[in-house]
């Protein structure tokens, strides 16, 4: 079993899984894709301007199947509006994806690590699937929040998603991760959950 924290949810994988990894504190991550994080200054207003990498959280190897995994802790959280759910989070997410793909082929080549090696290969070779999961708690709903209408949200930034990420692969999946809908992964809730 292996063991993932990700802010208050404790993720544990079971023997099925190969290979699970914390992406974005992983030291190929760190000491790769992640030296491109800086500030370049835009000519125009004389401003600093970010640029950086993104990393989803896990990567996994399941039967020979890739996950790419990134978590959302949204308890706690009186989320201001949709907006942000139905649009920045999947735009945010496809980022992560897109520069965790890029990383990890690019680590394949550079640094010896067979855990990135095998996520390389399961990227590059076309019958193999590859799963990116959205696991997002989200916060009690709210009183004038109707069951329907989060349902409804819901629906719109799981296609959203997947939308974003048709590039990639058709399974996205967008998923509480309480739900158990992921084979041999247990989740729990850790200490301090849905306090802000």
């Amino acid at each position: 079993m292996k063991a993932i924290e990700e802010g208050h949810i404790r993720f544990e994988f079971g023997e099925s899984w190969s290979v699970a990894e914390k992406w974005d504190d992983s030291r190929i991550f760190r000491d790769g894709l992640h030296k491109l994080n800086g500030e370049v200054l835009d000519e125009e207003t004389g401003q600093a301007i970010p640029v950086g990498s993104r990393a989803v959280d896990i990567v996994g190897v399941r039967h020979d199947e890739l996950y790419l995994i990134e978590v959302k802790d949204y308890r706690g959280y009186a989320i201001e509006t949709r907006k942000r759910q139905t649009a920045d989070l999947p735009l945010l997410i496809g980022a992560k994806v897109r520069d965790t793909v890029a990383g990890i082929v690019g680590a394949s080549r550079a640094a010896p690590e067979t855990w990135v090696d095998t996520c390389a290969r399961l990227l590059i070779e076309r019958r193999r699937r590859v799963f990116v999961i959205a696991w997002v708690a989200d916060p009690a709903l709210r009183v004038a929040e109707t069951v329907t209408k989060r349902n409804m949200w819901q629906m719109e930034r799981r296609a959203r998603l997947k939308q974003r990420l048709a590039w990639l692969t058709p399974h996205v999946a967008v998923t509480s991760p309480f739900d158990g809908s992921l084979a041999d992964v247990v989740t729990r809730s850790l200490p301090g959950a849905g306090r802000r």
